[in-house]
């Protein structure tokens, strides 16, 4: 797999992306342990803009009647490669959570969020929900555990981060069928064209792509234009 692919793969995530369960509790149950997770949205929108919307796949298998098994699979160099794991069904959602908690573990399988696995063990407040508990505030992450100039706000719990008026999801569809081949299959040049049109114009990822940039970075696409001679 290739170096730059799995470094994308594994970025920090922004800090509302994440979600937060009890582990262990003390004896008086006060206070537990955070343990951090990925949201599965987070990760469909990883894989999206590494691979593409037509770039990955998932499929899920019962396991034993009471667990689930999810195949991640990543189309690479015209083969589809899957990676497996699983999960227990959860005692709130049965097999929904299941289905949930067996795409993260196959995302970590994949380097996705596996950096979470390295925070610090954090002790916090909990208070009673339904037959857990749930945290009272959520712990905040240190600096290496989020993107690269990301800042807190005063709250550790409300996140700051500039609002853009990106494509919608309609249009990044439209962006990645100009990725396809007729039959159905990623069409590589086109992919990579697509990168470097929308880096020309300032943009780390396709999402990020603003309405008044869209039209641009799709005729160039289309008409395969240099990035000189695309513009800002």
């Amino acid at each position: 797999m290739d170096e730059k692919i799995m470094a994308k793969l594994q970025e920090p995530f922004y800090p509302e992306e994440i979600e937060w369960r009890v582990g262990a509790t003390n004896k008086e149950k006060t206070k537990g342990l955070a343990l951090a997770y990925v949201t599965n949205r987070a990760i469909q929108n990883r894989l999206d803009d590494v691979f593409g919307c037509f770039g990955w796949k998932n499929e899920f298998r019962e396991w034993h009647g009471t667990s689930q098994l999810c195949g991640l699979s990543i189309l690479h160099e015209d083969q589809w490669i899957t990676k497996w794991d699983g999960a227990d069904d959860s005692a709130t959602e049965a097999t929904k959570g299941g289905l949930s908690d067996s795409m993260k573990r196959a995302a970590y399988q994949w380097g996705i969020g596996r950096y979470l696995y390295k925070l610090p063990q954090t002790w916090v407040d909990i208070r009673p929900a339904g037959r857990s508990y749930t945290i009272v505030n959520k712990p905040k992450l240190p600096d290496w555990a989020v993107p690269i100039g990301y800042k807190y706000d005063s709250k550790p719990v409300k996140m700051v981060k500039p609002s853009k008026d990106v494509i919608t999801p309609e249009q990044y569809r439209e962006l990645g069928a100009l990725c396809m081949t007729p039959d159905g299959k990623l069409d590589q040049m086109m992919a990579d064209h697509l990168t470097e049109a929308y880096k020309s114009c300032g943009f780390e990822s396709a999402k990020e792509i603003t309405q008044d940039r869209f039209e641009k970075i799709k005729k160039a696409v289309e008409e395969k234009l240099l990035p000189f001679e695309i513009g800002g």
